[in-house]
């Protein structure tokens, strides 16, 4: 290792760098699959860009150390090209060889030495594409090229790292205003957003979503008017079959194959050397391009997917999980403030097809909200802030976009559940939130947490670590006995002749006393019904609600 700002590449680095873009990768695969509408539904862009990637970690994984770094590279490039998948896969291969040919004459990688190979990856990569066209992973990779060119080298590589990756995250935001089909369909470039991923996963060495980037864009007037440099570009493939493999032979010629191939179908990819070659092309008659291709080499790494079955199934698995397939009868839609998979999963229970991530420590911002409002197919739309640090976050969207936008200033995510209950997509958007508002006023709510530091709060001292319960904003209770907080938290939500109690099990290291609490609860109380769940959320071990 030399100084912050350079570093040997080896074996064993190059191992921890790909484990850790591949590990950023597949936790954002279906994100970026469901993005995929440029400019066909050409596979998964998400899964051929993570299958890619595995494949080069898995090559890498099988070299011995004490390769140099120009031995290092080669077999990476080998690899990436070996097992690129679709479309993407393909071209993301061609920007790793780029890379590749400048990392492997370095002995350190400095920020110096990375602007030099984003260049050169830019060029690689170009060159591959017969018809390059902007507002793809192209223009990514270029703008973030570009950004490392012009950023300063004196603070680090990580500064450097970061200045790139927020060049690549902004060149993202803005692939629909360069491509019609991406601004028509409300989606940012797939390929891009999961070059980004991949870099951002490498760089860091891990892949923290903190405030992850908004994937959708809502069709807006802004869009109208502007001039599009390809127009052809944006239309759908006319063919059935994407087609790919790998071929193998002597003195390959890749001009002859592209003239070849080229007069079967489009989105033509021919990429390698005299030696290998990978295809892609989309087409009606596979059969005859493997036909031409094995009269020339041996073939491997054969894949034939048909498109369109790829079309209906991503469009059902959309319509599926965020309700972009709603009726057209609704008047009103809801988009909540959840945190935690299981409560995201209850409220689509209850018909709110419009989800943000958010909660406590994780607020959303105004832009958020207001992009999942946008979102919207209903005249109508309810806002559930679900929490009372973005309430007054969600009112100032009232009027900032095409919708009738109503907030249900819900403070918890349990009273939003209760809330949720009594939607009516049939009825109109002020129905709706009188309805809404109406149900919060049965519901008492109660929350379990840890206390992060020592102190005298609501006239009760708290040391750090204990569990306290809250009512309302208030400390209630305070114990190092987690089973004692949620006693007294229930026995308090029940008074008043309250006969249901909705517990939310969050997640963390508390899960099974948590649980055993509530059997104990359930024994105590049989005459309350109980309704558990797994809610997932993150800081609260246990969130109580009592009607």
């Amino acid at each position: 290792m030399g100084n912050s700002g350079e570093a040997m590449l080896t074996v064993t680095r190059a191992r921890s760098v790909l484990r850790a873009g591949v590990k950023a990768l597949e936790e954002r695969k279906q994100e970026i699959n469901d993005l995929n509408v440029y400019p066909v539904p050409d596979g998964d862009t998400g899964t051929n860009l993570a299958l890619t990637m595995r494949g080069i970690l898995e090559a890498v994984a099988q070299l011995p150390e004490g390769l140099s770094t120009k031995e290092l590279c080669a077999a990476i490039s080998q690899a990436a090209l070996m097992g690129a998948r679709g479309n993407s896969g393909v071209i993301l291969s061609q920007i790793v060889r780029g890379a590749m040919e400048i990392l492997g004459e370095q002995v350190y990688v400095t920020p110096e030495v990375i602007s030099q190979a984003l260049t050169n990856a830019t060029e690689t990569a170009y060159r591959a594409v017969r018809r390059p066209v902007e507002g793809t992973m192209l223009t990514v990779l270029r703008e973030m090229a570009e950004a490392a060119v012009e950023a300063p080298v004196g603070d680090g590589r990580k500064a450097f790292m970061d200045h790139v990756v927020t060049a690549g995250w902004k060149s993202v935001e803005r692939t629909p205003t360069l491509l019609k089909v991406l601004a028509d369909a409300g989606v940012v470039d797939a390929g891009g957003f999961g070059l980004v991923v991949i870099l951002e996963g490498a760089a860091n060495g891990s892949s923290g979503w903190e405030v992850p980037i908004a994937t959708h864009v809502a069709p807006s007037p802004a869009f109208e008017g502007l001039r599009y440099e390809d127009e052809a570009a944006e239309e759908e493939s006319e063919y059935t079959y994407c087609t790919s493999f790998l071929l193998s032979g002597w003195n390959l010629d890749k001009a002859l194959l592209e003239e070849e191939f080229g007069r079967l179908g489009d989105s033509l990819l021919v990429v390698g050397d005299a030696r290998q070659i990978k295809v892609h092309v989309h087409t009606d008659d596979p059969g005859t391009v493997i036909g031409l291709a094995t009269a020339r080499g041996v073939l491997s790494e054969i894949e034939i997917d048909n498109m369109k079955e790829q079309t209906a199934a991503r469009t059902k698995r959309l319509r599926e999980a965020s309700g972009q397939g709603v009726a057209e009868d609704s008047l009103t839609q809801v988009v909540a403030v959840v945190a935690g998979e299981g409560n995201k999963a209850l409220f689509r229970n209850l018909g709110v097809e419009l989800i943000v991530d958010g909660g406590q420590s994780m607020n959303p911002s105004a832009e958020d909200l207001i992009r999942a409002v946008e979102r919207s197919t209903a005249p109508a739309v309810v806002i559930l802030p679900n929490n009372a640090n973005v309430i007054m976050t969600a009112e100032q969207t009232i009027g900032l976009t095409g919708r009738k936008v109503y907030v249900v200033p819900t403070r918890t995510i349990q009273a939003g559940l209760s809330a949720a209950v009594a939607y009516d997509k049939r009825n109109s958007g002020d129905v709706n939130a009188e309805e809404m508002g109406l149900a919060l006023e049965n519901v008492a709510a109660g929350e379990v947490t840890r206390a992060v530091r020592d102190s005298l709060v609501d006239g009760i001292q708290v040391k750090i670590d204990d569990y306290i319960g809250l009512i309302d904003d208030h400390v209630v209770v305070a114990s190092r006995d987690l089973e004692a907080v949620i006693d007294d938290l229930a026995e308090r939500l029940l008074e008043g002749e309250r006969e249901m109690l909705t517990i939310l099990l969050g997640a963390g290291g508390e899960d099974e006393r948590a649980r055993e609490a509530v059997e104990r609860l359930q024994q105590r109380y049989p005459g309350v019904e109980m309704d558990v769940h797994d809610g997932g959320q993150p800081h609260y071990p246990v969130l109580l609600a009592a009607e």
